[in-house]
Protein backbone atom coordinates (compact mmCIF):
# COMPACT_ATOMS: atom_id res chain seq x y z
CA UNK A 1 0.00 0.00 0.00
CA UNK A 2 2.52 2.30 1.21
CA UNK A 3 6.22 2.09 -0.96
CA UNK A 4 8.52 5.03 -0.14
CA UNK A 5 12.27 4.74 -1.69
CA UNK A 6 15.38 6.01 -0.18
CA UNK A 7 14.99 9.51 -2.16
CA UNK A 8 11.34 9.77 -1.05
CA UNK A 9 12.48 9.61 2.40
CA UNK A 10 15.21 12.13 1.81
CA UNK A 11 12.53 14.38 0.35
CA UNK A 12 10.17 13.94 3.11
CA UNK A 13 12.90 14.80 5.74
CA UNK A 14 13.79 17.90 3.40
CA UNK A 15 9.86 18.71 3.92
CA UNK A 16 10.27 18.20 7.28
CA UNK A 17 12.91 20.81 7.59
CA UNK A 18 11.10 23.17 5.24
CA UNK A 19 7.78 23.01 7.26
CA UNK A 20 9.59 23.31 10.62
CA UNK A 21 11.25 26.80 9.29
CA UNK A 22 8.67 27.87 8.03
CA UNK A 23 6.34 26.89 11.80
CA UNK A 24 9.20 28.35 13.34
CA UNK A 25 9.47 31.84 11.88
CA UNK A 26 5.60 32.19 11.70
CA UNK A 27 6.03 31.63 15.35
CA UNK A 28 8.50 34.16 16.12
CA UNK A 29 7.44 36.73 13.34
CA UNK A 30 3.79 36.77 14.04
CA UNK A 31 2.41 38.47 16.35
CA UNK A 32 -0.48 35.41 17.10
CA UNK A 33 -2.46 37.49 19.52
CA UNK A 34 -3.10 40.36 16.16
CA UNK A 35 -3.34 37.28 14.14
CA UNK A 36 -6.44 36.32 16.67
CA UNK A 37 -7.71 39.16 16.97
CA UNK A 38 -7.69 40.24 13.03
CA UNK A 39 -10.01 37.06 12.31
CA UNK A 40 -12.41 38.07 14.84
CA UNK A 41 -12.42 41.31 13.62
CA UNK A 42 -13.09 39.64 10.25
CA UNK A 43 -16.02 37.63 11.16
CA UNK A 44 -17.75 40.74 13.01
CA UNK A 45 -17.76 42.74 10.32
CA UNK A 46 -18.39 40.27 7.96
CA UNK A 47 -21.17 39.72 9.87
CA UNK A 48 -22.00 42.86 10.18
CA UNK A 49 -22.45 43.40 6.43
CA UNK A 50 -24.55 40.16 6.19
CA UNK A 51 -27.04 42.45 8.50
CA UNK A 52 -26.31 45.19 6.79
CA UNK A 53 -27.27 43.49 3.57
CA UNK A 54 -30.48 41.58 4.46
CA UNK A 55 -31.97 45.26 5.62
CA UNK A 56 -30.50 46.69 2.53
CA UNK A 57 -28.87 49.61 4.02
CA UNK A 58 -26.67 50.90 1.52
CA UNK A 59 -24.64 53.08 3.99
CA UNK A 60 -24.24 50.40 6.56
CA UNK A 61 -22.79 48.03 4.00
CA UNK A 62 -20.33 50.80 2.68
CA UNK A 63 -19.10 51.28 5.99
CA UNK A 64 -18.82 47.55 7.20
CA UNK A 65 -17.00 47.03 4.18
CA UNK A 66 -14.31 49.13 4.21
CA UNK A 67 -13.99 48.44 7.81
CA UNK A 68 -13.50 45.06 6.67
CA UNK A 69 -11.21 45.67 3.51
CA UNK A 70 -9.43 47.85 6.17
CA UNK A 71 -8.79 44.69 8.38
CA UNK A 72 -8.38 41.78 6.24
CA UNK A 73 -5.17 44.48 4.37
CA UNK A 74 -3.59 44.71 7.77
CA UNK A 75 -3.85 40.66 8.04
CA UNK A 76 -2.13 39.84 4.52
CA UNK A 77 0.82 42.41 5.70
CA UNK A 78 1.00 40.40 8.77
CA UNK A 79 1.01 37.58 6.61
CA UNK A 80 3.79 38.40 4.07
CA UNK A 81 6.32 39.16 7.19
CA UNK A 82 7.38 35.54 7.40
CA UNK A 83 7.59 35.23 3.68
CA UNK A 84 10.68 37.89 4.05
CA UNK A 85 12.54 35.06 5.69
CA UNK A 86 11.73 31.82 3.52
CA UNK A 87 11.36 32.73 0.77
CA UNK A 88 15.00 32.54 -0.40
CA UNK A 89 15.46 29.19 1.81
CA UNK A 90 12.69 27.45 -0.28
CA UNK A 91 14.27 28.89 -3.42
CA UNK A 92 17.66 27.65 -2.90
CA UNK A 93 16.16 23.86 -1.43
CA UNK A 94 13.52 23.45 -4.22
CA UNK A 95 16.07 24.62 -6.72
CA UNK A 96 18.45 21.73 -5.77
CA UNK A 97 15.79 19.05 -5.29
CA UNK A 98 14.47 19.98 -8.82
CA UNK A 99 18.16 19.57 -10.26
CA UNK A 100 19.03 16.69 -8.01
CA UNK A 101 15.46 14.55 -8.31
CA UNK A 102 14.28 15.47 -11.85
CA UNK A 103 14.65 12.42 -13.55
CA UNK A 104 14.25 9.95 -10.63
CA UNK A 105 10.30 9.19 -11.60
CA UNK A 106 8.40 8.04 -8.42
CA UNK A 107 9.92 8.23 -5.27
CA UNK A 108 6.64 6.99 -3.09
CA UNK A 109 3.62 4.74 -4.17
CA UNK A 110 0.32 5.96 -2.10
CA UNK A 111 -2.52 3.30 -2.50
CA UNK A 112 -1.61 2.95 -6.04
CA UNK A 113 -0.81 6.23 -6.83
CA UNK A 114 2.85 7.17 -7.77
CA UNK A 115 3.94 10.78 -7.01
CA UNK A 116 7.08 12.24 -8.11
CA UNK A 117 9.67 14.41 -5.76
CA UNK A 118 7.19 17.62 -6.46
CA UNK A 119 3.88 15.47 -5.50
CA UNK A 120 5.54 13.69 -2.75
CA UNK A 121 6.82 16.95 -1.21
CA UNK A 122 3.90 18.86 -1.13
CA UNK A 123 1.97 15.55 0.45
CA UNK A 124 5.14 15.72 2.95
CA UNK A 125 4.63 19.21 3.44
CA UNK A 126 0.87 19.81 3.81
CA UNK A 127 0.69 16.74 6.59
CA UNK A 128 3.69 17.44 8.66
CA UNK A 129 2.80 21.54 8.95
CA UNK A 130 -0.52 20.28 9.95
CA UNK A 131 0.78 18.32 12.78
CA UNK A 132 3.32 20.83 13.25
CA UNK A 133 0.94 23.41 13.56
CA UNK A 134 -1.38 21.65 15.57
CA UNK A 135 0.88 20.83 18.31
CA UNK A 136 2.65 24.14 18.71
CA UNK A 137 -0.80 26.16 17.70
CA UNK A 138 0.80 28.17 15.17
CA UNK A 139 -2.04 29.84 12.76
Amino acid sequence: MIDITYDGEIIFLISFGLSAMSMLVRRVVLDQQKVREHKEKIKTHQDLLKEAQKKKDLKAMQKHQEELFAVMGDQMKQNFKPMIYTTIPFLLVFGWLRDSYNGVGAVASLFGFDFGWFGWYFISSMIISLVLNGIFKVS
